[in-house]
């Protein structure tokens, strides 16, 4: 039977708190970044601008179609060579995953307009409103509240996927966990510390979402 050893948890609980604030602040960054990049494609998208639907919607299907895997590991590996720009871990993992994300937002915010009923549009017009004012002041208001179930889905999912970035050496909470597993051999103590932590990061933020949702969804009953 399996010796568990527990204090090799408490020995290198600085570098599991290390770890756990580095994933913490790479979502951060990954959310605010692939929100607006997102917004502006799902915008382009809708666009009457020659070519910029069409070059947003091949960029939304090659990102969404690209596993993050793969794409960390191009940034981190390739473009160095081809474009002579030397990334750190961080901003490789901070490009992939905003990349990706922002694939889905646009997504995201594409069908959340769509399902905006044109006469809002138009009465936006018709209230003196030029194309812009309505889109931010009218149809996007309204639009959010349909699209912030999925949004916060993909923020939560993105904090998971940030452990992909162990692969290319950021010191985020996986990578920390190996290198402790690296030194002390305990790699079901770790790896089940690891599991706890990222319970403990993502079940709040997932509770937290669902009372926002709500909090809107009756909001949005009593107007």
């Amino acid at each position: 039977m399996y010796d568990w050893d527990w204090n090799v948890v408490l020995d290198y609980k600085e570098v599991f708190f290390a770890g756990a604030l580095t994933t913490i602040w790479l979502t951060l960054f990954v959310v605010v970044i692939g929100t607006l990049l997102g917004l502006i494609l799902g915008l382009a998208r809708r666009s009457s601008i020659l070519l910029l639907p069409q070059i947003a919607r091949v960029y939304v299907a090659t990102f969404r179609a690209l596993p993050i895997l793969i794409l960390l590991i191009w940034i981190y590996y390739v473009v160095p060579m081809v474009f002579h720009i030397q990334l750190s871990p961080f901003y490789a993992a901070l490009l992939a995953l905003s990349i990706n994300l922002s694939a889905y937002v646009a997504e995201t915010v594409r069908a959340g307009i769509e399902a905006i009923p044109k006469n809002q549009f138009d009465s936006g017009i018709t209230l003196g409103l030029n194309r812009t004012q309505v889109m931010f002041y009218i149809i996007l208001p309204q639009a959010f509240r349909s699209m912030l179930p999925n949004l916060l889905s993909l923020y939560i999912t993105q904090l998971k996927n940030s452990s992909l970035a162990s692969v290319i050496g950021m010191n985020e909470l996986l990578h920390r966990s190996n290198l402790v597993i690296s030194n002390t051999y305990r790699p079901l103590e770790v790896y089940t510390a690891v599991a706890a932590i990222y319970l403990a990061i993502i079940i709040p933020v997932t509770c937290l979402a669902g009372q926002w949702e709500k909090r809107l969804a009756r909001k949005t009953k009593n107007t």
